[in-house]
């Protein structure tokens, strides 16, 4: 009976590049994954003659020759192919006024607005357009920048635990902020509460506001979509999903479709394999497992078998946010619709700490608008556009929604979301949809099989932010040869983060067989 070097459980983001780097470098691999295609939330699906995007909204740093960010330089590293259609802009926010707001002015497009901040891409832009909007905070804006650059080469020492004293001693400034908030860091730069506010806007890519997420690992995020822009492939994230697949099996890798894994096989203390669709038995040296630790030692597990630390960490994180999408396929071009941005946050106040508490129910009044024809033109037949709007929640915002209701309530969900866009951008889009589809935290619970659908993993916190995380992360696995990756690993969410901890994963495993002597 055949051994694996290693058994990968799920072939979303995590589990490919995972499967992808164990392939490559030669280890006997099976990748295992319980729908009929890859790629998880990366993929793609078609209504009528339009095809969506899921759930990628943009991607920092890729495509640009001589701009490449970590993502499309570890599908290099793996020689994965993908077609990169980029974007040269960040973000734009809006925050509508509320009556008798003093500070309210009319946008560009004709609303009365307390914030319309259009952010371009680099460094040196970004500061003077926030100093434009927000005079005396170029300075502190530039101070954040330069702590980021900075930040990288800590980041290097993070996965060397060798190379940690000296990085306290080279880098003070870097572990002065280690485990502070955005909040703590801005206002020590001396940055304005209105900058900060816009500065700050991309904190749901990561679903923690600004009093307590981690302020290193956003300067992270904030800095590839700043230096470089944002970009997306061409055939949608699915493109992705796809390359790493031909990289698996080009390097002699396995992956089995419509494989579920019902059961891990312990032998003295530790895995030794897996039991697929509640019948086949498949052995292995080491498995990566790309699903949430709950649903893996809920569902996979003997309650004896899991670690009573593994029980201690989950009771002590919480689940991160959920999301609700709405995919619209319009009849009319993006200009005819007067879409001028790809990607607009549009939110009820601009403090992300108020944003986190509206999201805490579905009408928060809080709705990114993104147009896919902006960054691929030709992504639908000529005369049409495609809209993808999306919104965050906490906790089980479902519990009380009766089945029957189910339906009304989710068309419900989506008329205030696209009522909220058109308010904020002063256009129309109700009269002129072709096609949609509604995915509520229950749609992503079926596709993702995660608690309330989250695709976040869990709650990046001050005490339980990415640095400690990864510090952390061999002691937190629950096995020596189980590893898990994905959003639920130490950089949260984030189509770059699941490919990290993936590559991660496959290099421990990759470096603990060379180890043994194969």
């Amino acid at each position: 009976m055949k051994t694996y070097d290693v058994i990968v459980i799920g072939a979303g983001n995590g589990g490919l590049a995972a499967a992808a780097t164990c392939a490559k470098e030669g280890l006997s691999t099976l990748l295992l994954e319980r729908h009929n295609i890859p790629g998880g939330s990366a993929s793609s699906f078609v209504r009528g003659r339009f095809e969506f995007e899921p759930s990628l909204h943009e991607l920092a740093g890729v495509g640009a020759p001589d701009k490449s960010g970590q993502i499309e330089d570890m599908f290099i590293r793996l020689e994965g192919n993908v077609d990169w259609c980029t974007h040269d802009s960040t973000f734009r926010l809006v925050v509508p006024a509320k009556a008798g707001e003093k500070d309210a002015f009319v946008s560009e497009d004709g609303v009365l607005v307390t914030v319309d901040a259009r952010m371009p891409v680099g460094f040196e832009p970004f500061a003077k357009k926030l100093d434009e909007i927000v005079p005396g905070s170029y300075e502190s804006c530039m101070a954040a920048f330069d702590l980021s650059a900075r930040m990288f080469k800590a980041f290097e020492c993070l996965n060397d635990p060798g190379k940690i004293p000296g990085s306290v001693k080279d880098l003070p400034d870097i572990m002065r902020m280690v485990s502070h908030t955005i909040k703590e860091a801005l206002d020590t730069l001396g940055m304005p509460k209105k900058a900060q506010d816009i500065f700050n806007t991309y904190w749901c890519y990561m679903g923690s506001p600004a009093s307590k997420f981690d302020f290193l690992y956003y300067m992270a995020v904030l800095h590839s979509y700043v230096k470089n822009g944002t970009g997306i492939p061409k055939l949608r994230s699915h493109e992705m999903s796809l390359a790493l697949d031909e990289v698996i099996r080009k390097h002699g890798g396995n992956i089995w479709y419509n494989s579920e894994v019902t059961k891990v096989i312990m032998k003295d203390g530790k895995p030794a394999g897996v039991v697929i669709n509640g019948e086949k038995e498949v052995y292995g040296k080491y498995i990566i497992c790309n699903s949430y630790p709950y649903a893996v030692f809920k569902d996979l597990f003997d309650k004896k078998d899991v670690p009573e630390k593994q029980l201690k960490m989950l009771k002590s994180r919480k689940t991160a946010c959920s999301l609700t999408t709405v995919y619209l396929g319009m009849n009319k071009t993006k200009e005819e619709l007067g879409i001028k941005d790809y990607s607009v946050f549009i939110a009820p106040d601009s403090d992300s700490d108020k944003q986190y508490e509206a999201a805490q129910n579905f009408k928060s009044g809080f709705c990114i608008i993104n147009c896919l024809n902006e960054i691929i033109p030709d992504c639908t037949p000529e005369g049409t556009s495609q809209l993808f709007l999306t919104t965050m929640t906490f906790g089980d915002v479902m519990k009380d929604v009766r089945p029957q209701d189910y339906k009304k309530f989710k068309t419900e969900i989506a008329k205030d979301m696209i009522e909220t866009c058109e308010k904020a951008l002063n256009i129309s889009i109700m009269p002129y949809i072709e096609e949609i589809e509604i995915a509520l935290p229950p749609t992503f619970a079926r596709y993702l099989n995660t608690p309330l659908g989250t695709p976040y993993g869990y709650m990046l916190e001050k005490w339980d932010s990415m640095i400690p995380r990864t510090v952390q992360y061999l002691g937190d696995q629950p096995f020596d040869n189980f590893f898990f990756c994905g959003a639920s690993q130490e950089r949260g969410d984030g189509y770059g983060c699941a490919y990290y901890t993936g590559e991660k994963a496959g290099g421990l495993v990759v470096k603990a067989i060379k180890k043994e002597g194969k």
